[in-house]
């Protein structure tokens, strides 16, 4: 008798790895999708901290609220002041392949006396 496989055991053993690779196959582009809105999460995140650090800079009385819109991305910053302080608030919008998403960050700038 000889030894080997039969062709009902090699057809059962390609029709499994044909499933899982396709399986794999589906899964790959799921994955790219996913990689791909977290670097337009990490854009964001960096364009917040960027709007931010700017406006520390920027005097006390001299902050005014906007907007800024780019590519994918917008922010809108809002400033409530009073005597101490002036509190930034900023929401950053940012479009991903399913839905938007919204980000706030809240910040204080002290107003020198």
């Amino acid at each position: 008798m000889r030894t080997g496989f039969t062709i009902v055991e090699l057809l059962i053993a390609i029709v499994i790895l044909t499933v899982g690779v396709l399986a794999l196959a589906a899964t790959a582009g799921l994955v790219a999708g996913h990689v791909g809105d977290g670097g337009r999460l990490t854009d964001a995140a960096h364009a917040a901290r960027s709007t931010l650090d700017s406006l520390h800079g920027v005097p006390c009385g001299s902050l005014t609220s906007g907007s800024f819109a780019q590519r994918s991305l917008t922010l809108d910053w809002t400033i409530a002041r009073d005597s101490v302080a002036a509190e930034i608030a900023l929401t950053v919008g940012s479009s991903l392949r399913r839905r938007t998403r919204t980000d706030a960050y809240r910040t204080t700038v002290p107003c020198a006396p």
